[in-house]
């Protein structure tokens, strides 16, 4: 918590904060600093270097040209966030292809071990080079103007360079193997200048230059104490993710943050961590999900020590939301006096009832209660996003219909980056996916979608079709009565709860299933031999999750049957339930030689896919 002395210093950072947005930013991100105010470089050169890193992270990094870089992560086999950082391909040098690796200071030798674990025949050698340079940060508005002008560059230069782009510019003073990169702190335009470290009289050089243009262009230069807490609330108001205070308290899926749009391609393949994260969103709910809370009633007039007792009021990151009833509805995680709401916001994980925009809370925070309002993130839209992202969509378009797949899906990726909630963007991927056969791909991005626009037909419509395509028949009913229900809802006006669609839909499904199951039960008492009972007690159980029961009577089923594919792929699923992912693959290798041998291609297409996500085939590494 923080004291009620501290009060008036948190309102006024925030009023500072505001300045800063507006104006820009100019700071050296020295070692007396902490979090996104002192960042860290990690090496890795060498002639497997990008093989390797391909493997590991979740972005692309094999298709990277020197110059180009991409926001990444590290998860472990569990789907389990490890790690947030960018990646920038190096120009290469004598030892192979180079890429940099750029995250918080303090999280450089956690990632440098983690690799270091996984890292055994291929040539590639990690180096911690953060001492190597003095690093300043130009973020704001005017940040490509302040580069353009201290180095005299042609105007507009600086500004189309795409994200996580990387130069070595020579001129204004800059000692040479100096690195400029496009990386944003604050969620608007920003730069990072790393200069190897000078001797006094170069540093004096090129900082009175770099200060000069900032200068005339209104950037407010910082230091700290003020940076770091002032980063800190630019970079929330932005929606960004930071390892510990959003990842404390219980173990993040990668999708539960948010970030896939950011560190995921979508065209690249398998990576550690991804067949859980796959399994999770085709076949499961997402428990929480990362969303944004608006304290309190926001107001036009200045913050006032009201809202920075709300703010101190809230629990520390990773501990319970509770509702006024003291009901558990998720996890708190970043917090700040947002400038741009006018209002103590706060980062909290939520779960499916509680998580839908819009929604109104009522929270306790210690002796009282908050009334708070379900927004999703960013807090804060960034100038002329919305225009950069019509562009994009309207080129992917036109793209996609040339056959050029790969540009339409790298353009529609960047278009998510900027804007996480375009809800176009995800339909026209998910359809090109469809259309390219991708089933499973397309699914997890109408559901990713549905996320987002929960009371949309058109979403469960989509699954219904794909899920009918990997031949889950059933599933595929229970979407498209969900879109039925809501495209009723629509026209009648009437909001669409949901959560109780989800419950209805979910009794229904395990009514019918106990029927089922009483029905084959007496069938069995009369014969226990009985192929088709016993598949059709083994179906029921699996709608029921009796996940053990399910196995056993499956395996029955399959030893009275061993030709009937369905069977099969029945028994993987619920033996994957059980965690014992060994045994579904060898069921599944099993099904697809009975499959392939009588034709029955739902049951092939879906099984292949789980011998490929259990296997990991792509990752290539533990």
């Amino acid at each position: 918590m923080t004291s009620s002395t501290a009060l008036p210093a948190i309102a006024g950072l925030a009023e500072q904060a505001r300045r800063v947005r507006a104006q820009g930013l100019l700071a050296h991100l020295g070692s007396s600093a902490s979090g996104l105010a002192h960042l860290g470089f990690l090496l890795a050169r060498g002639p497997d270097a990008l093989t390797f890193l391909h493997s590991q992270v979740t972005n692309d990094v094999e298709g990277l040209q020197p110059g180009q870089g991409n926001r990444s992560a590290r998860v472990t086999r569990q789907g389990q966030l490890a790690e947030l950082f960018s990646l920038h391909r190096l120009p290469d040098g004598e030892e192979g292809p180079a890429v940099l690796i750029v995250l918080e200071r303090e999280r450089v030798s956690g990632l440098m071990t983690d690799f270091d674990a996984v890292l055994f025949a291929d040539r590639v050698e990690l180096l911690d080079i953060s001492e190597r340079f003095n690093v300043w940060a130009i973020q704001g508005p005017t940040a490509d103007q302040v580069l353009d002008e201290w180095l005299e560059a042609d105007s507009g230069s600086f500004a189309a360079a795409p994200p996580e782009a990387m130069a070595m510019p020579t001129g204004g003073g800059l000692p040479p193997q100096t690195l400029l990169i496009r990386h944003s702190l604050t969620g608007d335009s920003g730069w990072l200048v790393l200069l190897p470290r000078p001797a006094a009289s170069q540093a004096t050089e090129w900082l009175d230059g770099l200060r000069s243009a900032a200068t005339r262009l209104g950037v407010v230069e910082l230091a700290e104490p003020a940076l770091s807490p002032i980063l800190e609330t630019l970079r929330i108001e932005a929606g960004l993710v930071r390892m510990g205070p959003d990842t404390s308290g219980r173990k993040r899926i990668l999708p539960e943050t948010g970030l896939e749009q950011h560190t995921v391609s979508y065209t690249k393949g398998c990576y550690v961590g991804q067949e859980v994260i796959a399994r999770v969103r085709t076949y499961g709910k997402l428990p929480f999900a990362l969303r944004g809370l608006v304290l309190g009633s926001p107001d036009e007039a200045p913050f006032d020590s009201e809202a920075a007792s709300l703010l101190a009021s809230v629990p520390e990151p990773g501990l319970p939301v509770r509702l006024q009833d003291e009901s558990v509805i998720g996890q708190f995680a970043s917090r700040t006096l947002s400038p741009v709401a006018n209002a103590a916001v706060v980062y909290a994980y939520l779960d499916k009832k509680h998580r839908i925009p819009g929604a109104k809370l009522s929270l306790k925070l210690e002796d009282r209660c908050v009334e708070a309002e379900v927004v999703l993130l960013p807090f804060y839209d960034v100038p002329g996003a919305a225009e950069r992202v019509a562009f994009l969509y309207d080129r992917a378009v036109r793209a996609f219909a040339e056959g050029q797949e790969s540009k339409a899906l790298a353009g529609l990726e960047e278009a998510l980056r900027i804007d996480p909630t375009f809800s176009d963007g995800y339909e026209a991927i998910g359809v090109m996916l469809g259309r390219s056969e991708r089933f499973h791909e397309a699914i997890d991005i109408f559901k990713r979608l549905e996320e987002i626009a929960p009371a949309e037909p058109m979403v469960n419509t989509n699954l219904s079709l794909y899920f009918m395509k990997i031949g889950d028949k059933e599933t595929a009913e229970a979407e498209s009565a969900k879109a039925m229900q809501k495209s009723m809802a629509q026209r009648s006006g009437t909001a669409v709860d949901t959560e109780r669609l989800d419950d209805v839909l979910v009794e229904q499904k395990q009514a019918d299933a106990r029927r089922k199951k009483e029905m084959f039960a007496q069938v069995l008492e009369i014969d226990a031999e009985d192929g088709v009972a016993l598949f059709g007690l083994g179906h029921a159980l699996l709608a029921l999750e009796n996940w053990p029961e399910a196995a056993e009577v499956l395996g029955r089923a399959q030893a009275v049957d061993a030709e009937n594919s369905a069977i099969y792929l029945a028994r993987g699923k619920a033996l994957e339930h059980l965690d014992r992912s060994h045994e579904a693959e060898k069921v599944y290798r099993a099904g697809l030689e009975v499959a392939s041998r009588k034709g029955d291609l739902m049951p092939l297409k879906e099984m292949e896919h789980r011998v490929l996500l259990l296997s990991g085939q792509g990752n290539g590494r533990d």
